[in-house]
């Protein structure tokens, strides 16, 4: 999996030299898919209530892909959070490639569980419903998985995202009980494609906590995210 990125003032994109199988919660694109290519965009947080009429967000997601130049198919996020909190690591574990490329705020942490404050209505009306404090993860493995590994893979970048709140002590804004992300987050995560039939008998079936490359998953995604957080006012 070769992976072109680019971080501009108002995005960060992910460009493959070859279509990559991903599962994501994606706005455009998501759920399970093949892409050649990720744009996570950045939006206002808010117009104070003075702009009602929004487009889909589908539809800015893929004219924003279209004007960066980035081939189709796509998948693309939104988030409020500055493209200054752009991180990236990596780590190589039995000759497999792990990344990690996020953006990262807190000012709308949450605990899961918390009571929904969500309004059909308000969708893309106003302050109420801009993805303000967003943290958006990609997580890129090189190397065929099965879907059910996928899904773990994505569980496991949840989890470790969720791990680095409650190390910095973050809380919900709603309630007080320690935040598992914020109330806009999302997450993808992608893998290589078998190049041919015998590829398809060496796809990983497994990704979890217990495994080198479920390991590799939670650390890049620990790293990037810890030095994201860095230069969140909340901390400094």
């Amino acid at each position: 999996m070769n992976i072109k990125w680019q971080v501009a003032r108002d995005y960060f994109s992910l460009s493959f030299d070859r279509s990559v199988r991903c599962l994501s919660s994606a706005i455009l694109g998501g759920g399970f898919n093949e892409i050649n290519s990720f744009l996570n965009m950045r939006v206002d947080e808010n117009f104070g209530g003075r702009k009602t009429d929004f487009p889909p967000p589908e539809q800015t997601i893929a004219e924003a892909a279209a004007d960066c130049g980035l081939r189709l198919p796509v998948a693309g996020m939104m988030t409020a959070a500055n493209m200054n909190s752009f991180m990236y690591s990596s780590r190589t574990v039995c000759g497999i490639d792990v990344y990690c490329f996020l953006t990262s705020g807190l000012s709308n942490a949450l605990a899961a569980g918390d009571p929904a404050d969500f309004r059909p209505q308000q969708m893309y009306s106003g302050p109420e419903s801009s993805p303000s404090g967003t943290i958006n993860i990609a997580v890129g493995i090189d190397c065929p998985l099965t879907d059910a590994a996928l899904a773990e893979a994505l569980l496991v970048s949840c989890e470790a995202k969720s791990s680095v709140l409650f190390e910095l002590g973050v809380k919900s804004t709603a309630s007080q009980r320690p935040a598992t992300g914020t109330g806009t987050d999302s997450a993808i995560v992608l893998c290589s494609k078998p190049q041919g039939p015998d590829d398809a008998f060496d796809m990983e079936a497994f990704c979890g906590k217990h495994t080198m490359i479920g390991e590799s998953i939670a650390a890049v995604v620990r790293e990037a995210l810890f030095e994201s957080l860095k230069g969140d006012k909340l901390f400094n």
